[in-house]
């Protein structure tokens, strides 16, 4: 902890620096946790072809040995290990220019050197760093997003620092698992070998006091490889207290010629269904592994778990360049190829060439996948995308663990499904009408015998039966499903469904602690009441609802729509409708905002912002520095206008 302290009192004095110390301020402040063969200094960086690089508050740089004690003016690119380009506040503009600095400093040439063992690299990491900022830390990453499709990735800046707030950089993520840690850029030349399979996911760190730290020990982790056996303090160490929060912004993957790419939109989760892993058995039907195949910008990736060897089963892909291909070995044994140029079509060749050359046995796994269709719209769709693929982001966010979220989604599963329920019944009750209306007024089931009107259709039992089915529903969902659900949240809410003086009592209880959803949910009593009241009506009171009258106006005949608590049929059931689903997604995203991890929380995106193909409402944002936190409040929109 001593060293973690001494780095985070370093960052206290460099926030605190005028503009004119910062500079200094910064070189003093990380060199002093450096021994040799470092430096660190405000200078320029100079290569073997006369290139020179813009001056950076700070450049960690490998001292000759000849001269350890002064700072050459420029420093050699060879030396040049990291640069850090610092301002007090950091806008748009300066960090473009900031960028572009970086950008050039990187690309400065450097003498190839030959063996390189892997962890050595001569790269020069890249840093950004602000004293503060007016805009907030999303701002930035979706600038470096943009920023970062027109630069090649070997030129992208590494970190983006706000002192106080948080970071930005880059992360590694393999396929099927979480965030695994910080990316670190490769050394030269180490992508011709092999390319990784991994994603490179940008995200924002809510590092808030220990931000200093986190950028020190991303340093410092660089500066341990660039130059093996320096006395660099351990980044693990520097790292104590720093929360390990993040939040992904977007995502890369590596190329065959080991440049990252934008991972395309149609294979991120809420838009791709992998096929299916199949299942490697002995002649005894004894399952070995199972294995499957991930396509990867300009080639595919094969994913095997289980103990037998991937390495072993490469060479069936019949091909002799891919023989030195390797894989990664992951936890649980799950073994990842490089990234490779084979297609679909050569991975089942290859499983074909196994299974015939070999006493084992290659099939699907036929009673275990199950797609099942869920609804006659996609992610395209509000409901669809806010309350199931919108909400259940968010759940990811406090559950990370998919043991730990079993039981929410267990209570969870009952919303959506009964709320989809309601609203196909809903969609009945509206087209039953409209269909009956058209016809009276068409004359078409319409027939007179002189002052008689004979109308040619009767709807009232289906209208019924249609009612009863969504008010019970609703009620479901309301009573049942969401009160479970909050529970499940650590939120009761039961007392929204007793009598006046338990409600009143409950509503108290809430304000204590959570002023904002008591207010909400005072509101909701007023349709809440009238929906359990009509439909406590209908199950326990006899109350059914009215025949469909008509009446007559000249030539023409107008069916009159019975009532429901003083309201048209089909008002009623479109609002109460309407009030559940908001209800449902306002109360669920603020019980999940009051338990996801410290300084993460959402906001709300505004209609023209959300992405026609998945138009999700809630994204998460830092508490401190992000864009402005969501806060529940009641309001009369419609569930489509919200």
């Amino acid at each position: 902890m001593a060293i973690a302290q001494d780095v985070q009192d370093t960052g206290r004095q460099v926030a605190a620096a005028s503009a004119e110390a910062l500079a200094g301020v910064i070189s003093a402040g990380i060199g002093r946790h450096l021994g040799w063969p470092y430096r660190v200094a405000s200078a320029s960086i100079v290569d073997c072809n006369g290139g020179m690089s813009d001056t950076f508050a700070a450049v960690a740089y490998v001292a000759a040995e000849s001269c350890p004690d002064s700072s050459p003016v420029p420093i050699p690119a060879d030396s040049a290990a990291a640069v850090i380009d610092a301002t007090e506040s950091l806008t748009i503009d300066n960090f473009r220019a900031a960028y572009s600095r970086i950008a050039r400093a990187k690309r400065l040439k450097k003498t190839p050197t030959s063996g390189l063992d892997a962890p050595t690299t001569t790269i020069t990491l890249g840093i950004i760093f602000a004293q503060r900022s007016q805009l907030p830390l999303e701002t930035f990453a979706e600038e470096l997003e943009r920023l970062n499709a027109h630069t090649p990735s070997r030129e992208w800046p590494d970190m983006v620092v706000v002192a106080s707030t948080g970071v930005i950089n880059y992360a590694v993520q393999f396929p099927g698992e979480s965030l695994t840690g910080d990316y670190l850029p490769p050394a030269e030349g180490a992508l011709s070998r092999y390319v990784p399979a991994m994603y490179v996911v940008i995200v924002m760190r809510p590092t808030v006091e220990h931000t200093f730290n986190k950028m020190a020990a991303f340093l410092f982790a660089h500066l341990a490889i660039f130059s093996p056996g320096a006395k660099v303090p351990n980044f693990s160490e520097v790292l104590e207290g720093v929360l390990q929060t993040a939040v992904v912004i977007s995502g890369y993957q590596y190329d065959l010629s080991g440049n990252l790419n934008p991972v395309p939109r149609h294979v991120y989760q809420d838009r791709y269904v992998p096929a299916p892993p199949l299942r490697i058995e002995n002649r005894q039907g004894n399952l070995l592994a199972t294995i499957q195949f991930v396509p990867w910008q300009d080639g595919g990736v094969i994913v095997l778990r289980g103990k037998l060897p991937l390495l072993g089963l490469l060479p069936f892909l019949g091909r002799q360049e891919l023989l030195k291909a390797g894989a990664v070995n992951r936890p649980s044994d799950l073994q990842i190829s490089y990234v490779l140029p084979i297609s679909p079509a050569d991975f089942s060749d290859m499983l074909k060439r196994f299974q015939s050359q070999s006493n084992m046995v290659v099939r699907r796994d036929e009673g275990r996948w199950i797609v099942q269709k869920l609804a006659d719209e996609g992610s395209a769709s509000p409901f669809m995308a806010r309350l199931f693929m919108g909400l259940l982001r968010l759940r990811d966010v406090v559950y990370p663990d998919a043991a730990a979220r079993e039981s929410f989604d267990k209570a969870f599963d009952f919303v959506p499904t009964s709320l989809v329920d309601a609203r196909e019944t809903a969609k009945e009750i509206a087209d039953l009408w409209t269909t009956h209306v058209q016809k009276v007024h068409s004359g078409e089931i319409v027939r007179r015998d002189g002052q008689a009107i004979h109308i040619g259709e009767n709807i009232d039992k289906e209208l019924r039966k249609h009612v009863e089915h969504f008010m019970n529903a609703a009620v479901r969902v309301l009573k049942q499903g969401m009160q479970n659900l909050t529970a499940e949240l650590g939120v009761n809410i039961g007392f929204m469904f007793k009598k006046h003086s338990a409600f009143e009592k409950g509503i108290a209880a809430v304000k204590q602690n959570d002023p904002l959803l008591a207010e909400y949910l005072e509101k909701s009593r007023v349709w809440s009441e009238r929906l359990v009241n009509s439909r406590n009506d209908l199950e326990h009171n006899g109350w059914i609802l009215p025949r469909v009258t008509y009446s007559s106006a000249g030539s023409h005949v107008a069916a009159m729509e019975p009532n429901i608590a003083g309201q048209r049929v089909t008002e009623f059931v479109q609002s109460m409708l309407d009030r559940l689903c908001c209800f449902v997604e306002d109360v669920s995203a603020h019980c999940l905002q009051q338990r996801m991890p410290p300084f993460i929380t959402i906001r709300e995106l505004q209609p023209r912002e959300r992405r026609p193909e998945a138009p999700e409402r809630f994204m998460l944002t830092l508490a401190t520095g992000g864009l402005q936190r969501w806060n529940i409040a009641y309001h009369l929109s419609s569930f489509e206008e919200v």
